[in-house]
Formats: C-alpha cells, sequence, structure tokens
C-alpha cells in the first residue's frame, strides 16, 4: 500500500514552495515515501537550498520541517556511488529495484517512470497513491500488503483482538509466517513484532504460550527479530477493543476483518491512518495505558527459539 518515490535533493530544495509542496504530498497516510537516497538525504536537501539562496527564515523552515519528516523520508537500504552524481546513482539502482517513480529535475538521464516536481499531482499515473484498498484473505496478499509498512518501520504493532496461534481459532500462524518470510529478506533489521489481542477466559496461560508458540515460530524469525504477545482487557465503561490495526512508529493501517487468512473468497479493507492518529492508538497498547489493562504476563519469543515471559 506505499510507495517508494526517489526524489533529488536539489530539485526538491532549491526553491522554497517546491519544497513545501512536496514534502507535504508524502508520509505513510499519502501512500507516499521519500527513499532516503543517499543517507544524508536531508543533510543534502538543506546544501541544495543553501547553495540557491534560499532565504534563513525559508531555511528554518525548511530543518524544521524535514526534523518532523521522519515518517516521510525512509531507509530502503539503498546502495549509493558517492563517486557518482545522484541521477546515475537512481537510475542504477531503479534498473535492479525500481522505485515508484524518480522525480529530478529537467533536462537529466531520463527513464520511464522520471517526474519532474510539477508533475506531482493525484491525478498523475506514476503520482497516484490509494489510501485504502481490499485485500484478498489469504496469507500471501495479506503479508504483501503490511511488508512495507513492516520493512522500513523499527517498531511494529499488530492488534487484532482475535489473533490467536492455535489453528482452530483462525488462521493467523499462516499470515504471520508469510510476513516474516517477507521480512527475512530485508537485510540489517533488528525489531520486536508486538502482537496484542483481547484477554479471555478461554485463552491459554502464558506459560503455556510461551512453550506452544516457541515451537511454532522456532526458525521462521529473522536474526535479531522477536515476538511479543500481549494480552489486554477492557476497563469497565471504556473502550471496546474491537478494530484491528498494524501501527508502527512510521504510522499505520486499520484492517477491516482482521489478519486471519481466512481464503481467497474474502477480503478485508485496508485503510492508511494518519500518522498522529497512528501513534495515539499505539499508546493504547504501551506501558502505562489508560485506555486497556494488561492481562498477566507477556511472552517473548526470540530468533533463538528461546522464550520468556516478562
Amino acid at each position: 500500500m506505499l510507495s517508494e518515490y526517489a526524489v533529488e535533493p536539489a530539485a526538491i530544495g532549491a526553491d522554497w514552495r517546491t519544497f513545501k509542496d512536496l514534502i507535504d504530498r508524502f508520509g505513510t497516510d499519502k501512500g507516499r515515501l521519500i527513499s532516503r537516497f543517499p543517507t544524508n538525504w536531508e543533510k543534502k536537501v538543506i546544501q541544495a537550498a543553501k547553495a540557491a539562496g534560499v532565504p534563513d527564515v525559508r531555511m528554518s523552515s525548511i530543518v524544521e520541517r524535514l526534523r518532523f519528516s521522519k515518517h516521510k523520508v525512509v531507509d530502503f537500504n539503498r546502495a549509493y556511488d558517492y563517486a557518482a552524481d545522484w541521477i546515475n546513482n537512481a537510475l542504477r539502482e531503479h534498473a535492479s529495484r525500481p522505485f515508484k517513480a524518480i522525480i529530478c529535475d529537467a533536462g537529466k538521464p531520463a527513464c520511464a517512470e522520471t517526474m519532474e516536481p510539477d508533475d506531482c499531482s493525484d491525478t498523475h499515473a506514476l503520482f497516484g497513491a490509494p489510501t485504502s484498498r481490499d485485500v484478498t484473505r489469504t496469507a500471501h496478499q495479506i503479508a504483501d500488503a503490511l511488508h512495507t509498512i513492516t520493512a522500513v518501520s523499527k517498531e511494529v504493532d499488530i492488534v487484532d483482538p482475535y489473533f490467536d496461534l492455535r489453528p482452530r481459532k483462525g488462521n493467523y500462524l499462516a499470515t504471520l509466517v508469510s510476513l516474516l518470510a517477507r521480512l527475512a529478506g530485508e537485510p540489517g533489521q533488528t525489531k520486536a513484532i508486538r502482537i496484542h489481542f483481547r484477554d479471555h477466559d478461554t485463552r491459554p496461560s502464558a506459560e503455556i504460550l510461551a512453550r506452544d508458540g516457541s515451537t511454532q515460530v522456532t526458525g521462521l524469525l529473522p536474526p535479531g527479530y522477536s515476538i511479543e504477545l500481549y494480552a489486554w482487557s477492557e476497563k469497565h465503561g471504556g473502550e471496546d477493543f474491537h478494530d484491528r490495526y498494524v501501527l508502527t512508529d512510521l504510522g499505520g493501517i486499520m484492517i477491516g476483518a482482521g489478519l486471519s487468512a481466512d481464503g481467497p473468497g474474502e477480503s478485508t479493507a485496508f485503510t492508511l491512518l494518519n500518522f498522529g492518529h497512528a501513534q495515539k492508538l499505539r499508546s493504547r497498547f504501551s506501558d502505562g495505558s489508560t485506555v486497556y489493562t494488561r492481562a498477566g504476563s507477556a511472552v517473548r519469543i526470540r530468533d533463538s527459539g528461546s522464550a520468556e515471559l516478562f
């Protein structure tokens, strides 16, 4: 549901209005992410603005906006040759792992997916980005829809009140396995995937969950990954625990019917969330939450297969 764009630092930084218009069109909630390409992309934008003589008051605004754009400019682990210029780097990377589009100034060596900043409108075929769609309820399709946001985020919270690793309670395990297989191909990533579900008296104890969960995911977790399982109960008179989400430090997705892979005959709506709203929802499932109450111990399963309660 998210598309990666290569944006030339000079093309966005040399003019204040261009910068303002473009940066506001990106973000997880917009369906578009700027590739941090090169890794000092923000610094390159500031350098381009200074070189173009952008006034100090506008420079301050550019610096401030970049500081609050961490959910818009994201590291996709792209290789960059500093001995070559930006456009040739972009074209080389695009040939091996395509961007949705390359946004650069006019007159640069081009490919079919090259755009100029003035072309960046929602009606342009390369820039259009739907923020909601139906996803077929197979493990493959659900994992595909979640791959980008979970791969580029440092923190991932999967929220589904009915999430259960027991096969008779829905096919959640297949979705998790399919997603982990995709994440295993992302180099240099380490993270905890936190799974939040609703407590119920038919749920197994944390001790049993640790034992069985470890058996089910051993060998599936990429190096450096762990899974954390949290049970939550509703507060009397408080919020219902019903909605399903995948929430991250970059944003989130609301999921209509849930994450169980119930078959190709069904679909569920995936909708991108406003960044601030996603962070507010994440706080419901964090230490000190005033919305829900942690039920018992949480379970952590490491890539080695070991499990612990905490």
